[in-house]
């Protein structure tokens, strides 16, 4: 998933656990082995030809007691159902234990369902407490240890439009029946069918499904054996069975609905194939052509994990390239039917490269692979076994996607796919372990989107985020409501959803990845695959297969603790530098261990890449592994260098204070380091001393010239606009300045200078370089793409300061007016692009001039799509004048705005809560925020957990700011109902 929630856990009464801290409902000695573990779900389900009717389920569920004593109660998890019957089915044939590790045999399902249907079910006695949550069903003889027993229940659930949790409602085509799919992550199971309903209750399923015939889709796990009109024709059923790979019961979905499929097909090196169904909302995809994109993404996405991953990924590189490059012929010659020889040919070839490696990658098991669209839900994505369903604004391309929704378009596919084996096969054992199943998830997604993308872009952009001020990893880490990746406990799973789990998780896999060696880092995660199939693993059995190959010295247990336990990061202080007789030394500390409680007072485990550069060229580099507070790194061989670049490509999460290097050396670097990132952070330490003075003397009260945007850095921003080595897209990163200052946290939470500092900055850019800067921007306006747009609107952000803005610094007015209609003229032609980007950037712009007029064409056009809708709401929310809260206020009225969608919702609470300078520092702003959040989390609290974060730097304001701010947070946690928002309110509990 890329996103997921869920609610309470198994087993827990409803106030938590006695021995649960008071900040958290959930600590991990609420989880534990399961007492009876199920072996097989047999599942009818009807939807009802009246939807007020609910949804009827009859299940019969065949379980194993795993402790060492008989038990003569069974307790499962059933929320918000209409329980009516529980029965026993006595004496059936044992299936045996739950299959473990690759090698596993699977029992005969078939059969035992086959058995099921002969044998004679007798009621039994149970008890259904709705407010724990719990069903406890009485056994009439005890189940001894290692024995079976079946049980089955007749209930019913009642869908609905607001509650995304379970089976629900989603968009439906005029004139066709209600869509009706699913979404059990994390504990939706629950409130489908009574269950045990844990991540390590994994079990297998056979599926019914009784619907009207109109339905053009039934969808199940599994694969599909059996459809029949039934009911004299009124009604179908379809049958669905699971019997190859074991599921957590949160991977469950089932669906009943009108889409419009695409199919494509996927066909391995070795001949194996499978179909691949893409099931689009009707009348969302406009194009044939962009349904066709997306299905060729996603075979392309499946080919690539099984050719591009697994234990020999570093070998077979040129029978690697051969094979990709077949494919890719083999597919072309598939579509024409031009050459039947020629493809057969082909098929040959690559049946004998691949055979000629032991292991691949992750190869599927099933006969189909579905992405289902979706328009409601918490989640961008979730890895349903078989059936991803996924946003439908991110599904396919399209002409209302911008080029952020194109690349997590591409992203959501592999990491959704890729959870079949990581995540659904082997899974993690509780809650606690989401990362587990998270983390290596996003490490593998990220490698792909290097391969599409290019690994400097997107790196790049991880940073960036990671070392954004107030509300990015980074700063929420350090933040009064951080967690741990693996926290003392929790709430709500939704708190387990955070940066922590998809930015810091996936970054201490990196680190892990970067002490053992790539190599190692594939074949220690494979044997972990492999022994972990079918099964269930903590975070400790992932480590420790990890350890297996840790280099002498390093306790990557001990690491693990550090990075997976603690909240916060190490901030590495470069001390010294010095060199003598061909030999360099680098001495550094690391803090930010000091300040923890007693046991957790100890060093992290650092590993620290770096690199001697001379004349923009590395002459010696390595890998330093820090685990003291203190250390050096040696460099020998080499007598001087222009500069040491440490912790390359952001080697560790955390960040980098360099004492030893002067203003010379940072410019050096900011100018020729050949490692991006560090050259990115060097331009950044730059600007951010160039904000930190203009704020200190706009705080002084100093605009008159005293103090103004150094010749150095404008010099240095022309030396990146004009560097052809730099490719367009990162230098578009580069030059997108922002107002923000992650290198300076003791200014970061001063919004409106900062505000103020970058719009001097860009002023001072166009002064020297304007003419430079409209003949870019005429040039990147002639073909306009993904790689070259952010380079443009940055290049347009300081055209447009120069020339619509008053000067901040040195006094003097000019002709707003003029400046603003000319600005306006440069972006007009964009309101009518062909590409999405270019016109949500324009329409933004727009307003911001005050051409509200383009904000109303915008409105009539866009939201009569579903997905233009959502960009529109996008777009208002993010629009900075002081008429935003107006805006925002209006929106939210809107007829097309619906406060129950999750995708409005979040959009416009996350654009909002992001422009803190007018959100907290305003009047108006802070009455707004409170109202929205009220509105917001009421009816969706993941979708109100924006606000949070944006409060995250109230402490380092001065007295009375701060007082406000803490008088707001308080009045907002006081506005909600501590039962209902439990989640929000022990956040902001502890804020």
């Amino acid at each position: 998933m890329c996103i997921f929630c869920g609610h309470f856990c198994s087993f827990l009464d409803a106030s938590g656990s006695p021995g649960a801290s008071s900040k958290y409902r959930f600590s991990r000695a609420d989880f534990g082995p399961v007492p009876f573990r199920p072996l097989h779900y047999d599942l009818s389900i009807r939807f009802n030809e009246k939807t007020e009717d609910g949804v009827d389920v009859k299940s019969r569920q065949t379980y194993r007691n795993e402790t060492d004593k008989p038990l003569s109660t069974l307790t499962l998890n059933a929320h918000d159902l209409t329980v009516t019957s529980v029965s026993i089915l006595p004496s059936h044939t044992p299936l045996g234990p739950s299959p473990v590790g690759f090698d596993a045999v699977v029992p005969d399902f078939v059969a035992h369902v086959k058995e099921l249907d002969g044998l004679t079910e007798v009621k039994t006695k149970y008890d259904y407490d709705k407010e724990s949550r719990k069903l406890v069903v009485t056994l009439p003889n005890p189940v001894a240890p290692n024995e079976e027993v079946c049980i089955s229940t007749s209930s019913t659930c009642y869908p609905n439009d607001t509650q995304l949790e379970g089976i629900y409602f989603d968009q439906t085509p005029l004139g066709k029946p209600q869509t009706m799919i699913s979404q059990c992550q994390q504990y939706g199971f629950q409130r489908i069918v009574p269950c045990v309903d844990t991540m390590n209750a994994k079990t297998f399923f056979t599926t019914r499904i009784t619907c009207l015939k109109e339905y053009s889709n039934v969808l199940c796990n599994g694969d599909k054996v059996k459809e029949e009109i039934v009911e004299g024709g009124k009604m179908q059923c379809v049958t669905y069975t699971n019997h190859v790979v074991n599921m957590a019961p949160y991977l469950f979905f089932i669906g009943v609905g009108t889409y419009d499929t695409h199919v494509g097909e996927v066909e391995y090196p070795n001949g194996d194939c499978f179909n691949v169904e893409l099931l689009c909302l009707p009348g969302v995809v406009e194009k044939v052509e962009d349904a066709r994109d997306a299905v060729k993404s996603l075979v392309d996405s499946i080919i690539w994990t099984q050719v591009c991953t697994g234990p020999e990924k570093y070998m077979h590189s040129e029978s690697r390239s051969e094979i990709l490059s077949l494919i890719k012929e083999r597919d072309i010659l598939k579509s024409t039917s031009s050459s039947p020889a020629k493809l057969a040919e082909i098929r040959g070839k690559l049946k004998t490269l691949i055979s000629e490696w032991n292991e691949t990658g992750y190869t599927y098991p099933f006969k189909v692979y579905r992405e289902i669209a979706m328009e409601n839900s918490n989640y961008g994505g979730m890895e349903n076994l078989n059936n991803t369903t996924i946003l439908s604004s991110r599904l396919t391309p399209s002409r209302w996607l911008v080029d952020g929704g194109f690349v997590y378009m591409e992203g959501v596919k592999v990491h959704e796919f890729y959870h079949n084996i990581n995540g659904s096969q082997a899974t993690g054992e509780t809650p606690f372990e989401i990362w587990l199943n998270e983390a290596v998830t996003v490490h593998v997604q990220r490698e792909r989107e290097d391969a599409i993308f290019g690994h400097d872009y997107m790196r790049l952009g991880q940073v960036m985020y990671a070392q954004q001020p107030g509300s990015g990893p980074l700063a929420l880490d350090r933040a009064p409501s951080s967690m741990a990746v693996e926290p003392k406990g929790f709430n709500t799973t939704h708190e387990l959803i955070s940066a922590m789990t998809y930015s810091k998780a996936p970054e201490f896999v990196r680190m892990t990845q970067s002490i053992i060696g790539k190599e190692n880092f594939v074949k220690a995660l494979f044997d972990y695959h492999k022994k972990f199939a079918f099964s269930n693993a903590t975070s400790w059995q992932w480590v420790e297969e990890m350890a297996r190959y840790q280099p002498d010295g390093v306790d990557l247990v001990k690491m693990a603790k550090g990075w997976l336990q603690r909240t916060g990061y190490p901030t590495l202080v470069v001390e010294k530098e010095t060199w003598e007789g061909g030999k360099g030394k680098v001495s550094v500390k690391q803090t930010g261990f000091e300040d923890k409680d007693e046991d957790e007072k100890y060093p992290w485990i650092i590993p620290i890449k770096w690199a001697a550069v001379k004349d923009g060229k590395v002459i010696k580099d390595g890998l330093k592994i820090l685990q003291e507070e203190k250390g050096e790194i040696e460099i020998e061989g080499v007598e001087s260098v222009d500069f040491v670049s440490i912790a390359c490509d952001w080697s560790f999460y955390g960040d980098v204070r360099n004492d030893a290097a002067g203003d010379e050396q940072r410019l050096a670097q900011a100018k020729s380091d050949p490692d991006t990132v560090n050259r990115f952070l060097a331009f950044q330490s730059i600007l951010d001393d160039e904000k930190c003075k203009l704020v200190e003397a706009l705080r002084s009260g100093v605009a008159d010239g005293l103090v103004e945007v150094s010749d150095g850095f404008v010099d240095l921003y022309g030396k990146i606009l004009n560097d052809d080595g730099l490719a367009v897209s990162t230098k578009g990163r580069f030059l997108a300045i922002s107002s923000s200052c992650p290198s300076r946290p003791e200014i970061s939470h001063l919004y409106n200078h900062l505000s103020q500092a970058r719009t001097a900055v860009l002023q001072a850019v166009y002064k020297k370089y304007g003419e430079t800067l409209r003949k870019v921007y005429a040039d990147l306006n002639v073909d306009s793409c993904l790689e070259n747009r952010t380079l443009k609107q940055a290049v347009f952000a300081a055209i447009r300061s120069g020339i619509a803005t008053n000067p901040v610094i040195g006094g003097g007015l000019i002709d707003i007016y003029a400046g603003q209609k000319e600005a306006f003229d440069m972006i007009a032609p964009l309101l009518k692009a062909k590409d999405m980007s270019d016109r949500a950037f324009a329409l933004k712009a727009a307003i911001e001039l005050g051409r509200t007029d383009a904000m109303d064409d915008a409105r009539e056009e866009w939201t009569k799509h579903t997905i233009g809708c959502e960009q529109y709401i996008s777009c208002i929310a993010q629009v900075d004048s002081d008429a935003s809260p107006d805006h925002i206020r209006k929106l939210i009225t809107e007829p097309f705005f619906k406060m129950a969608l999750a995708g409005h919702a979040r959009t416009v609470s996350r654009a909002w809560c992001a422009n803190q300078k007018r959100a907290l520092l305003t009047k108006d702003g802070l009455k707004l925020t409170k109202e929205l959040f009220w509105a917001v989390g009421k009816v969706n609290q993941m979708s109100a957990y924006g606000f949070i974060s944006a409060f995250a730097q109230t402490m380092k304001f001065d007295g009375s700011v701060r007082d406000v701010l803490i008088k707001t947070v308080k009045e907002m946690r006081d506005g909600l109902d501590a039962k209902k928002q439990e989640s929000l309110f022990n956040q902001l509990s502890r804020v």
